[in-house]
């Protein structure tokens, strides 16, 4: 038997860990899908996130940075969501999964910059939580040993800008 919401009875908990009403709106075609998940709007959403966050190639797994295969032999750093490098003004965090980014790196920046920068990052911040930190300290080393030994290289993204097409007032 599930425990209840309150000691005075009631409804049974939906869920056996600790949780708490939300209010929020989603489009339509999303809650068709979570419908196609389950019955219950709440436990499809518990579900849709723990698949997401559990498993997949660019899903957020216990290590902060990972690689995301893209040829023979070569991959793509992916890393955790990084206040700290989203704050280098020239270091764009590009999500390509909850949770899980690109690093590009603009306006001319090099390897060896960012290797710099990490180092300075984890330097200057010093009270940044163990899970910034750890996401600092393994890509500094996942770019260190491959720099130095000419395993490393930049390339460019394109990005355009969009434009939203507005629909015709009716």
């Amino acid at each position: 038997m599930k425990p209840y919401d309150n000691a005075k009875g009631g409804r049974p908990a939906k869920f056996d860990e600790p949780s708490r009403p939300v209010t929020i709106t989603l489009p339509d075609r999303i809650l068709d899908r979570l419908a196609e998940i389950g019955d219950d709007r709440a436990k499809a959403i518990v579900k849709a996130v723990e698949a997401v966050l559990a498993g997949g190639p660019c899903a957020p797994a216990s290590e902060p940075v990972g690689e995301l295969a893209v040829a023979k032999d070569e991959s793509l750093l992916v890393v955790a969501r990084s206040r700290l490098l989203a704050a280098v003004p020239w270091i764009t965090l590009i999500e390509i999964a909850p949770g899980r980014h690109l690093l590009s790196l603009r306006d001319g920046a090099t390897i060896e910059k960012l290797e710099v920068t990490l180092g300075d990052l984890l330097d200057s911040n010093p009270d940044a939580s163990q899970a910034e930190r750890n996401v600092l300290r393994t890509l500094l080393s996942r770019i260190r040993a491959p720099r130095r030994n000419h395993a490393v290289r930049k390339e460019e993204i394109l990005f355009v800008r969009t434009v939203s097409r507005r629909r015709p007032a009716r």
